[in-house]
């Protein structure tokens, strides 16, 4: 049951560090969209990239996550 807990803790943890930098890079991105017009089509692109990387990442977690709670709930029966 705490190994449970541990796995679920350790997956949301990573989901919220995966949006906290995705987050900042989309920022940066904005500033420079902002002050440059240059990397306008840079940075659009890098932002379609990072949020393709944002849901890809989560829907690899909720997979993860959905793995461990079909493991666990025949233990618990």
């Amino acid at each position: 049951m705490k190994h449970f807990f541990q796995e679920i803790n350790r997956a949301f943890n990573g989901f919220i560090v995966n949006l906290l930098i995705g987050g900042i890079l989309l920022l940066v991105f904005a500033v420079l969209i902002v002050w440059v017009d240059f990397v306008l089509r840079l940075v659009i692109g890098c932002a379609f990239l990072i949020a393709a990387w944002i849901a890809f990442y989560a829907a690899y977690k909720l997979y993860y996550l959905k793995k461990h709670v079909q493991d666990f709930i025949p233990r618990i029966k």
